[in-house]
């Protein structure tokens, strides 16, 4: 039975805002596995998360998958960005606190936009240079206020490292998605198997002298792994290019932003760190960037264009400044 557009971009935002619940998540049960199990072998940790996650993908469409060295290219390409996005996303883990790392993330949704620019040479709506520059005093307030600011630097550092990988692999999915060289679910499949593929080879090269002091505790990882693992990962990247052809730019990455101030909740709630002044005001200029930089331009473009037909989207997409 054929599903309707309006039922398919409402599951697409039920399926996103789910990933935002998984992801927020992810930030304390990273921190909480590799202060108790993955302490010297993070890159073990995402090994199997992406591993596990890519056997799941292949069990539920293995027969949408095929093997074609031009779609395995394409998501190469994606998952070599996923896997240094990950990588420097764990290790700026170990010196950063949860919230920060949330919130520093998402500093990928303002990168996207200028990524873009170079790319498509579409030079972004003026509310993204007013959101890049909230996002960057929000960034500054989080990093530079408070005791812990002096050994939170350098992880912060890494995050916006990492940050910028993940906004090069929306633009490439993106590219990729609309330029129809592939559909979502071999692109996931790929991307997902690829950054397994180099997490094993990155672990096995630099964490395997550590493997022997690892204490796995049944009772504690497996619950916490089975989340980010199954949720935060198989799911997470399924429903994410699921939406990306289902809903606007805006939509999808106000949803995807609210990781973060999820992230920063459970932090606070489950005693990984105290509420500080700075993690609200600075989460709440990271927020905003996000808004001003994917919904206002929606916003504006709407306004100025009231008789657009009621199922038709407008283009929110930033275009040339006249």
């Amino acid at each position: 039975m054929k599903i309707s557009s309006k039922k398919q971009h409402l599951i697409g935002l039920l399926m996103l805002s789910a990933v935002a619940i998984f992801w927020g998540a992810g930030f304390v049960l990273n921190a909480q596995l590799m202060a108790h199990t993955f302490v010297n072998t993070p890159s073990l940790l995402n090994a199997f998360r992406f591993g596990v996650s890519a056997l799941c993908l292949l069990a539920v469409f293995n027969k949408r998958i095929r093997f074609n060295w031009r779609i395995l290219l394409y998501g190469a390409v994606g998952g070599a960005l996923l896997f240094g996005g990950f990588l420097l996303q764990l290790i700026g883990l170990n010196y950063t606190t949860p919230s920060h790392n949330g919130f520093f993330t998402a500093f990928y949704v303002v990168l996207v936009p200028f990524i873009a620019w170079i790319v498509y040479r579409r030079c972004p709506h003026w509310t993204t240079f007013v959101g890049a520059a909230l996002a960057i005093g929000g960034l500054l307030i989080l990093n530079f206020t408070g005791k812990e600011s002096e050994i939170t630097w350098k992880g912060d550092i890494l995050t916006l490292a990492c940050a910028l990988c993940f906004a090069l692999q929306i633009v490439w999915a993106d590219y990729v998605l609309k330029s129809n060289k592939t559909d979502y679910v071999q692109l996931t499949f790929w991307q997902v198997t690829t950054a397994a593929i180099l997490f094993v080879l990155y672990t096995v090269i630099f964490e395997s002298k550590n493997y022997a002091s690892m204490k796995i505790d049944v009772g504690y990882d497996l619950w916490r792994l089975a989340i980010v693992v199954l949720g935060g990962t198989a799911f997470a990247y399924y429903a994410q290019t699921f939406a990306q052809t289902r809903l606007s730019p805006s939509e999808a990455s106000l949803i995807m932003a609210c990781e973060s101030p999820i992230g920063a909740v459970l932090s606070v709630v489950v005693g990984l760190e105290s509420l500080q002044w700075s993690t609200v005001v600075g989460g709440i200029m990271v927020v905003g960037s996000v808004i001003l930089v994917e919904v206002l331009p929606g916003l504006l473009s709407k306004r100025a264009h009231p008789t657009a037909p009621p199922d038709e989207k407008v283009d929110d997409t930033p275009h040339d400044n006249e």
